[in-house]
C-alpha cells in the first residue's frame, strides 16, 4: 500500500523516524535517526514494505513558506530591494542546490528584512545586478524575501569599476581581485561554497548576466 502525500517538501525536512520506515531514495538519516529529505519533492510512504522516499520534482510551480531562493536583485527603491527568483537550494543540514526554476517568480525585500541591524541606504547592502540568497515569508508570487540570518545574502556581486566578480572580505564587503576596489555589501556566509559556485556560475551563464 503507498501512501502518498499532496505537498512538497524542502530539502532536509523530516519525514519519519528509522524505527518506522526504512530509508530509500532521495532521503538521508541524520545523527538522531531521523529520515530527512534530501531533495525538494513530494513524499511517499510505502506501508507495506515500510520505505520512505521522495519522488523529486524538476521545477516548482510555487514556492512555500520557509524556502531558500537564488535570486538576482533587478531594481532597488529607497525601502525596498526587487529581485527575480530563478533557483531553490537548501542551506541545511548541508549546503546544497536543489533546482532551476521554470517560469516567472519574483520576490521583494522590504528594508526591514535585509539585516538585523538599522539601515540607512539600502545601497550599502544590495546593488543591481547581485546574487542573492533569500528565504521567503509567504507563498503567493511575488514573495516576501527575508536576509536577516547570516547564511542569506549576496553570493555574487560584479565590481561597478572593472565588471570583475568580487570575492567575500567580511561579512560587510567584498573586494575585487583585480582593481583592488572594495564595496559593502550584505554577505552570505555562504558566498565561498563550492557547491552553490559551480551551480550558480551555470545559473549566471544561462541568464547571461
Amino acid at each position: 500500500m503507498m501512501g502518498r502525500e499532496d505537498r512538497l517538501v524542502n530539502p532536509g525536512e523530516a519525514l519519519a523516524v528509522v524505527e518506522e520506515f526504512i530509508p530509500g531514495d532521495n532521503v538521508h538519516v541524520d545523527s538522531f535517526g531521523i529520515i530527512r529529505s534530501s531533495t525538494l519533492g513530494v513524499p511517499v510512504f510505502d506501508v507495506k514494505s515500510k520505505v520512505v522516499y521522495v519522488k523529486p520534482v524538476k521545477h516548482a510551480m510555487a514556492l512555500g513558506v520557509g524556502f531558500s531562493v537564488v535570486g538576482l536583485v533587478s531594481a532597488i527603491r529607497q525601502d525596498i530591494v526587487n529581485v527575480e527568483i530563478y533557483g531553490l537550494v537548501s542551506v541545511t543540514p548541508t549546503v546544497r542546490w536543489v533546482a532551476e526554476l521554470s517560469g516567472v517568480f519574483s520576490g521583494v525585500i522590504p528594508i526591514s528584512q535585509i539585516a538585523s541591524e538599522y539601515i540607512r541606504e539600502v545601497y550599502d547592502y544590495y546593488r543591481v545586478g547581485d546574487l542573492i540568497l533569500a528565504r521567503t515569508l509567504n507563498a503567493s508570487n511575488p514573495y516576501s524575501l527575508t536576509t536577516k540570518p547570516p547564511q542569506y545574502g549576496v553570493i555574487y556581486a560584479l565590481c561597478s569599476r572593472c565588471l570583475t566578480l568580487m570575492e567575500p572580505q567580511t561579512p560587510k564587503t567584498m573586494k575585487c581581485p583585480r582593481c583592488g576596489n572594495v564595496e559593502s555589501r550584505k554577505v552570505s556566509i555562504l558566498a565561498s561554497s563550492k557547491i552553490l559556485q559551480v551551480n550558480i556560475r551555470r545559473l549566471l551563464a544561462l541568464r547571461r548576466w
